[in-house]
């Protein structure tokens, strides 16, 4: 399984919210050794409609939204 495939199941199971922050994926137990996610949102191309994943940086930490 992907990275997102494995965000995805575990927003479904509800063991990670929909925004989540890079803590979170461990806390669901889903591994990101090389840091994928930290670029994922900036590496997928398309309209901002066709997108997977955005992130914001809020008083420095950085949320994900799925």
């Amino acid at each position: 399984m992907t990275l997102m495939d494995d965000c995805r199941d575990a927003i479904k199971k509800g063991t990670l919210p929909p925004v989540f922050k890079k803590t979170d994926l461990e806390k669901a137990g889903i591994s990101d050794e090389h840091d994928n996610l930290s670029n994922y949102d900036k590496k997928n191309l398309g309209s901002k409609n066709l997108k997977v994943l955005d992130s914001e940086e809020i008083n420095g930490e950085t949320y994900y939204n799925f």
